[in-house]
């Protein structure tokens, strides 16, 4: 079994580093996670700092102490069931507001230093440049109005989502 495959059949995992993760023991009732998991260089590593045993935290997950390694064969039943992760519409409507304010704020310096320039200032290179760069601070202003607009879009559908589930739950 994979390390990757083996996570995926836990609860509460974080990621602690590269190879190294902690999770909910479901050999106990945990709260907090308790079970440290690590890649070895021949197979997956466990301690429970709660003081379950091995065998009990891998009957638990209804394996067997052989699927801990990475060379063991894997039968059709203990294929790992993916879990669908669930997107943070609301973080990721966030970021795209972020990118959007980013290219606001950068074309809006575009425009202040454009403003207390004359073109009779500039040699023609330098005139070509600059309008290079108002160019570039109008197509910002373009995608910043599209990020916003995605933005918008993954908060209605957040909204809406929410709003179906109510509805379920008073049904």
């Amino acid at each position: 079994m994979t390390y990757e495959a083996f996570l995926n059949r836990l609860e509460g995992v974080r990621s602690r580093g590269p190879g190294k993760a902690s999770a909910l023991c479901p050999a106990h009732q945990d709260r907090n996670p308790s079970l440290s998991v690590a890649e070895g260089r021949r197979g997956i590593l466990l301690r429970c700092f709660a003081e379950c045993d091995k065998p009990a935290i891998v009957a638990a997950m209804g394996l067997k102490m052989a699927d801990l390694f990475f060379d063991a064969p894997t039968s059709r039943e203990q294929r790992p069931i993916l879990k669908p992760k669930m997107i943070d519409l609301i973080a990721l409507a966030f970021r795209f507001e972020l990118a959007a304010l980013d290219r606001r704020l950068r074309a809006e310096r575009i425009f202040s230093s454009a403003r207390k320039v004359t073109p009779d200032q500039l040699s023609d290179d330098d005139l070509d440049h600059a309008l290079g760069l108002i160019e570039r601070a109008h197509k910002d202003i373009t995608k910043a109005e599209l990020l916003e607009g995605v933005a918008d879009h993954l908060r209605m559908k957040e909204f809406l989502e929410r709003a179906h589930e109510q509805q379920r739950r008073i049904a």
